[in-house]
């Protein structure tokens, strides 16, 4: 009798799996014909697109997979197909703190520190080759590192300072050459930097456009997401704002909470990717023109990044942080994490095992190259060889 109790009750348990599946299949055709239509809208209404008429975006169903149960198990390592630990190596009058990379590349790498505003230029093997520390709100100088773009054609390394809006270059050694006044141009913060176009953010106030095409000087060249010239300067500001982070260096994704469609934007203009879709929990249109707190039920503080064949998708939901991993090639949710266990980001194992949490907001992404960086008490538990717990900090470099 025990046994056919069993057998019912897992008959019963499967018939209800079944039935979840089929709906999420059922959701996720129905928002393949959505994809289809805002193709078409978006020819019909002049957008440049380079893409085929025919294509049909692809649909990550993020709101049907709220509320259901989704695996933890996804670590870096998975996908990675090398790992490098680069130890940085300095002198004692130079030491640094909370080292982020911002530029990898094929003769030296530069990490920046925000707690003592420092710029790192090492080599290929973590050895410091120069430094230098502006910090000030005269010529040359910045209040915020905000962002770093690294020109090695030109030897130059470059700062942008969001509280003072300003461009800063300087050579690789960190002599000032040169600035540029974002306000006197009309625009804001960079969401990326090219050697000849950049994607910047609309001023606060005053802006007719969310984004805007820059030639490598900053000249304004062409506005993306018009905005209601109608609206407040806060309506407008909070509008321009609700934009989600990516941490690719090697190509701008674009996303706004209050939108379903992701864009990717090139010096030719805007093309869609794919459909986000966030169901009952996307930001209704009137609530995307306020301030709002942290325990709202809609999805919002969104990142969107694309590693390999992988999406990062982040958001804060009613006052807690989540980082998902999407498989790209059948638009399937592989893992979830959440920060309720005091643990940001996704798992990353070192060599004897143990497991450190990455935050999605410090990566470096570079096409197939991703790169962050560790404490040294982490790297010497983790059993990184060379390192001392009191120590610097290791920069890590992935090879996906």
């Amino acid at each position: 009798m025990e046994e056919i109790e069993t057998r019912s009750k897992r008959t019963v348990e499967e018939k209800e799996k079944l039935r979840e599946e089929k709906d999420i299949k059922k959701c996720i055709m129905k928002k393949n014909i959505l994809a289809t239509c805002v193709v078409i809208l978006l020819m019909m209404s002049g957008c440049q697109l380079s893409m085929d008429k025919q294509t049909i975006l692809p649909v990550l169903d993020l709101g049907a997979t709220i509320g259901y149960s989704v695996p933890d198990t996804f670590v870096w390592n998975n996908v990675a197909k090398r790992v490098s630990y680069l130890p940085v190596s300095t002198t004692d009058s130079v030491l640094l703190a909370l080292a982020r990379p911002v530029y990898i590349g094929k003769d030296f790498h530069y990490m920046v520190d925000h707690k003592t505003s420092t710029v790192f230029r090492m080599d290929k093997k973590g050895k410091i080759i120069s430094s230098f520390s502006k910090k000030g709100q005269g010529p040359g100088e910045y209040v915020d590192l905000t962002y770093v773009h690294v020109e090695p054609e030109n030897r130059m390394v470059c700062v942008y300072d969001q509280k003072r809006n300003k461009y800063i270059m300087y050579d690789l050694d960190g002599n000032f050459i040169h600035e540029i006044s974002f306000a006197e141009k009309k625009i804001n913060t960079p969401l990326l930097i090219t050697s000849d176009y950049a994607l910047v953010k609309g001023v606060d106030s005053g802006s007719e456009c969310k984004l805007y095409l820059t030639d490598k000087t900053f000249n304004i060249e062409k506005g993306i997401f018009p905005l209601d010239m109608s609206l407040t300067d806060m309506e407008r500001l909070c509008l321009i704002w609700r934009i989600n982070y990516c941490r690719n260096r090697d190509q701008a994704i674009v996303h706004y909470a209050d939108e379903d469609t992701v864009f990717t934007v090139t010096k030719g203009g805007i093309s869609p990717i794919c459909i986000l879709e966030k169901g009952a929990y996307k930001l209704p249109p009137e609530k995307a023109k306020e301030l709002l707190a942290g325990d709202s039920p809609y999805l919002q503080a969104m990142g969107l990044s694309l590693i390999s064949n992988y999406y990062v998708v982040s958001y804060l939901f009613k006052n807690k942080s989540y980082d998902e991993i999407w498989d790209k090639a059948n638009n399937r949710i592989l893992s979830r994490f959440s920060n309720e266990g005091g643990k940001f980001g996704i798992p990353f194992r070192l060599p004897n095992g143990k497991k450190t949490w990455i935050n999605t907001r410090s990566l470096y992404i570079d096409s197939n190259a991703v790169a962050f960086s560790i404490g040294a008490d982490v790297a010497s538990e983790g059993g990184v060889p060379g390192v001392d717990e009191d120590g610097n900090p290791v920069l890590v470099i992935m090879e996906l």
